[in-house]
This record gives structure tokens, C-alpha cells and sequence, in this order.
């Protein structure tokens, strides 16, 4: 997509979802909750999702030790800070892309499969995301929620949101999970036909994409390793219990009466809204975490969209700063960036 292109639909997505988020609540109202709101909670909160980076970071260096063990926890911490710093300032999230190549740059490692142990975190997230979804969905106030209609549009929204929200997702995850699977366990299937192609003079293209699927594999090889296996299924749980930990705090901030298992619910429209190609997710994800609370919850308009900016605030300014703070300590400067972000886009799913 061309650039200009691409500014032009993250442009009309924000304007379009702030536009539906603005016009559902007083904004004097939302101003008094914000007012009322707990800064101790709300500072506790943002700490506590700092902590889910750490995590994240962690898992990182095990999904890396196949490519190259023992990476230390500084240079995982800094690039991954500066890589989410350019998906929330940046849209479509070019930053998955960028601090894999400069993780790669760091410690002169191969980029195909430190992109691919990447693509084996988002694959990890999905699933644990999906999974305490599930473990929700199935106690009886997880059913309950989800199968309520109330008597207003929000309920509608949220309800049908939801179940199309975990269709995709469950399609992307029946889809990616077999794909991983044949590439780890079954490595020749693909390279092995390449490589007797190649044997017979077809060199070039044939060669240089045998090499790709060799180092994807190798960033993927955390699977077949039942212990490293074991940690980064431990971390992601550990992880996005922490996330969960987090976003409920924020709530609490403004008294709203969710308990903790509510978030497995909540995570999931989150989720979808910071993804979505505008910088951060801004637009999406506070109109999705406004309906979601009123339409599941019933939480009022006022209070819903003072959280959802509160969360959404939380989220995205520490790590920008951090990201700055990393940038300028490890001396990388803003046209390096901008140089992987745009060699980048062609590479990027």
C-alpha cells in the first residue's frame, strides 16, 4: 500500500471511531470521572502493565535462544520499547517489523528468524488470549454475559462483536497453528523439494527461498523444545494474566465493579482495537472498550469512556516515552528508524 494511501485510511478509521466513541457520552460527565478517579490506581495499573513488558521480554529471550542463546535482558527490553513505541506513533503497526531488525542488528543475528520468533509470540498471544476466553465463556457468569442482549444497542454491539471477533480469530489460529506446526516438525516439506530443485541448476530464486524457510524454521525452533516450549506457553499465560491484572486496576480507579475474570472477556475488544491500523489504535480501541463496558457490564456512557481513555493512556504514553529514552541511550536515530520502517513494508505481512 502506498504511503500516502496508507495515511489516508488510518486517518478516516481514527476519525471514524472517534467520531462514534465522542458522541456517546456527556463530555462534562466523562470529565467529573476522570476527576473522581484514583491516581494511586491508575498509577498502580500503569506499572503493573510495564511489568507485562518485562514478561513479554522475557518470553522473548526464550523464543531467541534456538536463533541465539543467552541474549541479554537489556538489549530484549530496549528494542522491544522502541519497536512498540513505532507501532503506537506509526500506523499498521510497522514497529513488529522494527525491533526485529534491530534486535537482528544488535546481536548480528539472522532477521528472517528473529522475525519469525515474533510471528511465534503473536501466535502465543492469540492463544492465550483465546484460551482464558474460553475458561470464561464456560463458568456460568462468563455464558451469562455473553449470551445477554439487554434491552439497548450496546448490549446488541458488544454481543456481536464478540462472536465475530472470536471467529476471526479462531480462523486466523486454525490457520497459523497446522502452518507452524509443518514448518517445525517437518522442515523438508517445503525445503526439500527447494533444495532438489536447486541441486538441479535452478538456482537464484529457488536457493534464496530455501534459505528463508531454513532460517524461518530456526527462529520457530523454541517448539521443538518441550522445555523452552513449556516456558514460553508458562510466560504468555503468566503474561497476559498480568495484562488482565492490569486493566482491572484501571477499572477499579473508577469504581466500576468488574472482577478479574471480566478481563478475559474485555481483553479481546482491546485487543482488536490497538491492532487496528491507526497510530495505537487510537479511535478503536476507546469506542470498543466504551461498548464493551456498557453493553456487557452496563457500566454509564460517562464512565465508560473516561476508563477507556484512562486504559488506553496507560498503555501507550509510558512505553512512547520509554521507547524515546531507549532510542536516544542506545544512539538510534530517528531516520534508522524510519529506514527499517520503510524496508519494513514490503517485507511485512
Amino acid at each position: 500500500m502506498k504511503p500516502a494511501l496508507r495515511v489516508a485510511v488510518s486517518l478516516l478509521l481514527t476519525g471514524s471511531f472517534i467520531y462514534l466513541f465522542a458522541g456517546r457520552f456527556d463530555l462534562g460527565a466523562a470529565a467529573r470521572a476522570l476527576r473522581d478517579a484514583s491516581p494511586w490506581l491508575i498509577a498502580a495499573s500503569t506499572l503493573v502493565n510495564l511489568a507485562a513488558y518485562m514478561i513479554r521480554a522475557w518470553r522473548w529471550r526464550v523464543l531467541m535462544a534456538p536463533v541465539k542463546k543467552g541474549i541479554g535482558m537489556y538489549n530484549l527490553a530496549s528494542t522491544m520499547f522502541i519497536g512498540f513505541m513505532v507501532s503506537f506513533l506509526v500506523p499498521f503497526r510497522l514497529g513488529e517489523v522494527v525491533r526485529p531488525v534491530l534486535l537482528a542488528r544488535r546481536e548480528k543475528v539472522s532477521v528472517t528468524a528473529t522475525l519469525a520468533t515474533v510471528a511465534l509470540e503473536r501466535l502465543f498471544d492469540v492463544l492465550t488470549v483465546m484460551a482464558l476466553l474460553l475458561a470464561f465463556v464456560l463458568t456460568p457468569r462468563g455464558a451469562a454475559l455473553v449470551s445477554a442482549r439487554g434491552h439497548g444497542s450496546d448490549a446488541d454491539q458488544a454481543s456481536v462483536f464478540l462472536r465475530h471477533a472470536a471467529v476471526w480469530v479462531g480462523g486466523l489460529v486454525a490457520v497459523a497453528l497446522p502452518a507452524v506446526i509443518v514448518l517445525v516438525l517437518f522442515p523438508n516439506v517445503l525445503a526439500g523439494p527447494l533444495k532438489a530443485l536447486h541441486g538441479r541448476g535452478h538456482g537464484g530464486v529457488a536457493a534464496r527461498l530455501t534459505e528463508t524457510i531454513e532460517k524461518l524454521v530456526a527462529g520457530l525452533g523454541a517448539v521443538r523444545s518441550r522445555r523452552q516450549l513449556a516456558q514460553s506457553v508458562a510466560l504468555s499465560f503468566l503474561m497476559w494474566l498480568v495484562i488482565d491484572g492490569s486493566i482491572l486496576l484501571g477499572l477499579r480507579a473508577f469504581g466500576l465493579p468488574l472482577r478479574f475474570t471480566d478481563t478475559f472477556l474485555l481483553v479481546v475488544p482491546l485487543g482488536v482495537g490497538i491492532v487496528m491500523p491507526t497510530p495505537g489504535g487510537v479511535g478503536p480501541y476507546e469506542y470498543l472498550c466504551q461498548v464493551s463496558l456498557a453493553g456487557f457490564w452496563d457500566v454509564a456512557q460517562a464512565s465508560a469512556g473516561a476508563a477507556a481513555i484512562t486504559l488506553h493512556a496507560t498503555t501507550l504514553l509510558p512505553t512512547i516515552v520509554l521507547g524515546l529514552l531507549f532510542m536516544w541511550k542506545g544512539g538510534v536515530r530517528p531516520a534508522e528508524v524510519r529506514k527499517m520502517a520503510r524496508n519494513s513494508e514490503g517485507s511485512a505481512p
